[in-house]
């Protein structure tokens, strides 16, 4: 276990269920925090009788809901403005940007819903959606049902793994870079196919606006 989540986690067994969402939701706006590692020592202590299970669950599901929400929809109203003043227009305005904001507008569910095994991807895929502006109901669907499965997840795994739970997420940490380098290949053969596809479109859309001149 990492110096940082051993610093908290006295605190969140102090302060219990409101630490945890505070944790949690910290985490969820890409502060440095292990949330993973809490989790799966929390439900460890839940399995012992210090916490509820289930309320863990629901607390983690909550705090990371709200945490993603607020991200998508600050991206939403002020990420333009905000990336543009920092030097960040051009790449805002150019051609592989825009097809990347309407790839995820047209098939969000699987990047969403993936997104948020992985932090970073999760942070920059929420803000993507934000400056795109995908649907907001698409955008909450798939973000909250990755939400339950990911806090299942460490849950279960903390839960039912008590008694060497330590050396459990240690096996899982030294696999994360698998699962980040798989989540990562994935993604870019997914990328590939909707930037293809986009730019297909888009040729065959230019070249039917020039016979119509």
């Amino acid at each position: 276990m990492s110096f940082l989540a051993q610093t908290i986690l006295p605190y969140i067994l102090l302060y219990k269920y409101v630490a945890l969402f505070v944790v949690t939701f910290l985490s969820s706006l890409a502060i440095p925090i292990p949330a993973g590692t809490l989790l799966v020592a929390t439900a460890a202590f839940a399995s012992q009788g210090f916490f509820n299970i289930f309320a863990i669950l629901g607390v983690v599901i909550i705090a990371n809901i709200l945490g993603d929400n607020i991200c998508y929809w600050l991206a939403r109203w002020y990420g333009k403005v905000f990336l543009s003043k920092i030097g960040l227009r051009r790449v805002l305005e150019s051609k592989n940007f825009k097809l990347i904001e309407k790839g995820i507008g047209q098939r969000p569910g699987f990047i969403i819903f993936v997104s948020r095994f992985e932090a970073i991807a999760t942070l920059s895929v929420n803000i993507i959606c934000g400056l795109g502006k995908v649907p907001y109901k698409k955008f909450l669907l798939y973000e909250s049902m990755g939400a339950v499965v990911d806090a299942l997840l460490y849950g279960m795994i903390g839960y039912l793994f008590a008694d060497s739970w330590q050396a459990v997420n240690n096996l899982i940490g030294n696999f994360s870079i698998v699962i980040f380098l798989a989540i990562a290949v994935g993604m870019v053969f997914f990328w590939k196919k909707i930037m293809s596809r986009l730019n297909t479109e888009e040729i065959i859309t230019e070249e039917l606006a020039k016979e119509h001149k």
